[in-house]
């Protein structure tokens, strides 16, 4: 299967990438500098060059392709109008396809409500996305109301690792300020719990549902569920952190103001429920125990 990715040198695009790749598919991904095509080159895909902000220049030019794995957002205050005009021209060009292409567009844990006590979140809850994210609405809508499409939606939870870069995703901004400056934050309140998610994993979820799923499908990609904020905090301050690392609390209000409203979600209080992907799709998360995954990343600061 010759698979085109957006977004194949971020998080969750390059543990795609090479997923796939060590899985027999035939990479194509977007690339939008010589840096993007040599990372891309290096993880075993060809390189296609284009930006998601000017689709008007190469969605003409693509290749035959079976599918789509849509992992690119733009994080500006721009990034709505740039995901609806990637689409203006990207879906008319899968409709060219020889065949019917899957596409496999990208959402978020974020885009469902907050749990209610002692209630798992599914895929059957309807939306209620955080303001920031609202814009994914209308890309989910576009590519699962098209017919000329086999359509699925992934929904991440919140990613840590992969790439063989340990200290990226949800933990990297906390194990950056333990090794620097000896402490870390608990935003929002001791006892938020964020659904997680390994990128090998998430990857993992792609392939199975680039494979299996019928069309018109959504998964949640979720991993590791019920560890509250405070104890991620505390697993990061003993392994990154020196003697007497300081855990330190911090508004949600204040976080936006420093990172952005899309910070809103690391306080967004939420537990998931994974169970379709594992009885649709056979898929099943290795990285289920995140005070493992921190003891394995480099060595604990002395």
């Amino acid at each position: 299967m010759r698979v085109f990715v957006t977004g194949g040198t971020g998080l969750i695009g390059a543990a795609i990438v090479q997923n796939l790749i060590s899985h027999g598919y035939q990479v194509l991904g977007l690339a939008r500098s010589p840096a993007s095509q040599n990372r891309l080159e290096e993880l075993g895909a060809k390189a296609f060059i284009g930006d998601i902000t000017t689709p008007d220049f190469w969605c003409d030019d693509l290749p035959d392709i079976d599918a789509v794995i849509h992992a690119a957002c733009d994080f500006s205050d721009q990034k709505a109008k740039i995901d609806c005009n990637l689409l203006d021209h990207l879906i008319p060009a899968l409709h060219r396809m020889s065949g019917k292409t899957r596409i496999i567009y990208t959402g978020g844990t974020w885009l469902f409500p907050k749990s209610a006590s002692g209630g798992f979140i599914s895929e059957d809850n309807a939306l209620d996305p955080l303001p920031e994210f609202s814009w994914m609405r209308d890309g989910i809508a576009r590519v699962m109301g098209d017919d000329q499409l086999h359509s699925v939606v992934v929904h991440p939870a919140c990613v840590y690792g992969g790439d063989h870069n340990s200290h990226t995703g949800l933990l990297a901004r906390d194990i950056e300020t333990a090794q620097t400056e000896n402490r870390v934050s608990v935003i929002g309140g001791d006892n938020i719990t964020l659904p997680m998610i390994h990128a090998d994993d998430l990857a993992d979820l792609y392939r199975l549902a680039l494979e299996r799923a019928e069309t018109s499908s959504s998964y949640l990609g979720v991993g590791i569920n019920g560890v509250t904020n405070r104890q991620v905090s505390e697993l990061i301050a003993k392994r990154f952190g020196r003697e007497n690392c300081e855990i330190t609390r911090v508004s949600v209000e204040a976080t936006m103001k420093e990172l952005g409203d899309w910070a809103l979600g690391l306080a967004h209080h939420q537990v998931m429920s994974s169970a379709k992907a594992t009885h649709e799709l056979g898929w099943q998360a290795k990285h289920t125990d995140i005070s493992a995954d921190i003891r394995s990343l480099s060595p604990a600061k002395s």
